[in-house]
């Protein structure tokens, strides 16, 4: 006698739980920590090296790319707010990236995280 156990697809999004969804938004923001510190380095220089327009560039890229993984993120179910959300909202709202971050691009992060994770309560 056989038995089949048939396991459900995490990759349906009616079935991902909210962490799970936390979760891979912090992994699509992984490199924005460091991207961060590059930028600050940069900004720090006095006068600009060689090479620097590139890095800079390169970090623009990242971001992008960030962009691009979050944009592939199905939205999460309702639910309560996980120490995974609370970790990728931190990021965004440092003052580094704040101060660092190109405006627009750091509002567009915010934006697609929204839309995964719905807006965030008012904790008033």
């Amino acid at each position: 006698m056989m038995i089949f156990m048939f396991a459900q697809s995490d990759s349906h999004p009616s079935l991902k739980t909210r962490k799970l969804t936390a979760e891979e938004i912090n992994h699509a923001l992984t490199r924005f920590p460091l991207v961060v510190q590059v930028l600050g380095e940069l900004r720090k220089a006095e006068v600009p090296h060689a090479g620097d327009e590139d890095i800079r560039h390169g970090c623009e890229r990242a971001l992008t790319s960030m962009l691009v993984e979050l944009a592939r993120i199905e939205p999460a179910a309702p639910g309560k707010v996980s120490k995974a959300e609370e970790a990728a909202l931190a990021l965004l709202q440092s003052k580094a990236a704040a101060l660092l971050v190109n405006a627009d691009q750091l509002q567009r992060i915010q934006q697609f995280i929204e839309r995964i994770l719905g807006p965030q309560p008012n904790p008033h």
